[in-house]
Formats: structure tokens, sequence, C-alpha cells
């Protein structure tokens, strides 16, 4: 199944007026902005998923497998720490980063492969990898705008797809009575603190995601269709950049400004 067929998917990022748009709260749950409102569960500032009727319920916990608090709490903990990594990905990001830190400069093609190679791997076998993860960022940023996704940024890693949805399957834990409110705060906050340094910028974060995404649904495997098929939630991401249409990430600071309650707090 489609990862974006469940549901009818929304037009805009409309908030809840039952919770602040500008408060740390809303900062840190709009880390989950783009699975939020693509799923769609509610308006993305409210943890407690209220679009999602009995029988959306039962999909959700079906298809992800949270049938008990437990399995609830294992899924965010999967989701903030494995991140549906891949070790051959990772490696690969790596040489990128590293070539940009030493080079002062996003390396071009060239450069990143003759880095792989440099690492021990093989050039052949990277160059799809490679070429679907430039793929992506062309895309996105003839979409989203050059101005909003500069030259300088770039995917530096895939972890903000299972981050984002860490957030979001807090909420859905809210509408499935597994928490209250409170406690899916707690959960998002520390989500947030554990991973907020992995990031530079909101432009960031929801390139990674939309990267992430993609390259999980096609496995990697990317044709001229991937894009199209599991890369749509760049519209979302749009507008959430977007000033003159108060986009969240527009109006809310990165980095957050994150309340300094102790980790040992949080549950």
């Amino acid at each position: 199944m489609s990862p974006t067929s469940w549901f009818t998917r929304p037009q805009r990022l409309a908030p809840s007026e039952r919770f602040s748009t500008t408060d740390t709260e809303a900062n840190e749950i709009a880390l989950g902005l783009l699975q939020i409102s693509s799923l769609p569960s509610g308006p993305w500032n409210d943890p407690t998923a209220p679009s999602l009727g009995p029988d959306d319920r039962a999909l959700v916990a079906e298809t992800w497998g949270i049938h008990s608090r437990d399995d609830w709490l294992g899924m965010i903990d999967h989701l903030s720490t494995v991140r549906r990594r891949r070790q051959a990905w990772m490696l690969r990001l790596a040489v990128r980063n590293d070539l940009d830190t030493a080079l002062g400069r996003v390396p071009t093609t060239r450069e990143w492969l003759a880095g792989i190679v440099a690492e021990g791997g093989d050039a052949r076998d990277a160059l799809p990898f490679v070429a679907g993860i430039e793929r992506i960022e062309r895309e996105v940023r003839r979409r989203v705008g050059k101005d909003v996704v500069t030259p300088d940024v770039y995917v530096r890693t895939l972890d903000a797809y299972a981050l984002g949805q860490a957030v979001a399957m807090t909420t859905w834990g809210v509408a499935l009575g597994y928490a209250d409110v409170a406690e899916a705060r707690r959960i998002i906050h520390r989500i947030n603190v554990d991973t907020r340094p992995s990031f530079v910028s909101w432009v960031d974060f929801g390139l990674s995601y939309i990267a992430g995404r993609v390259m999980h649904w096609s496995d990697g495997n990317l044709d001229a269709e991937s894009f199209e098929k599991y890369g749509e939630v760049w519209t979302e991401f749009a507008t959430a950049v977007m000033p003159k249409r108060n986009g969240p990430w527009a109006t809310l600071s990165w980095p957050a400004t994150i309340d300094q309650r102790s980790r040992d707090r949080i549950g």
C-alpha cells in the first residue's frame, strides 16, 4: 500500500486553535509536521491526533503493529534510535559530509565518488545511490525554490524521516489511548533534545525527511517516477517554510529554545 493512499491529503497546514503555534511545545512538535500532515492525523500542533477516527486508529495500529502501550513505546524507541538506517547509505553520506568539511563546500559528484573509493568503496556500486540522492536534491530545489533549499544545503543524513515519524507516532499513541498529552509532550521533548544537534535548520531537516522517505519506499532503487510517488510531501515542506503563509517552520526558531528540563525527568 502506498504510504499516502490511506487518507485524503490536506491542502494546507492549518493549526489547531486549542494549542500554541509559537511556544517551545509548538517548536518541538513541529519536528513531526511533515509526517503528521502527510497521514494526515490532525493539525500539526495538536498532540492528540484528533483526525484519526475509529477505522483510522485501527489501521494505524495494524499497519505499525502497535496493539499495546509497550508496542507503541517500542516503536517510538525504534524510530528515534535505529532510525531506519542502512550502513552502506550512512557510510556514503559520511564521506560526503567529511569532504564538505575538508573542502569548505559541497563536493561534486566526481569528488564524492572518488572519496567513496578512497574509503574502500566501489564507485560502480555507489553510483546509483549518489545519483539518487542528487536527483532528490534537484527535485526539491526545483519545486520548493533555490532561494530556500540553497546550494549549500544537501542531504547529510536520512534520519529525519524516522524522527518525524517518531514524533507523529507519539501523537497517535494519545489517540489510541496509550498516553495522555503530558506524557506525549515529555516524549516529544526527549526526541528533540536527542536529535536536534544532528541538523542545522528546518530546511536541512525537511530535505533529510523527504530524502529518507523517498529512499525508504523506493528501497534505494530510484527511477523517474520515484519522487512523484514518495516525495509529494514537498508541498507541505514548501508551505511550512513560507513566511507569507505564516508557515510554522518560517516562524519557529532553529535551534529551538528547548526547555532545559533535566533528561532525568523525561519518562
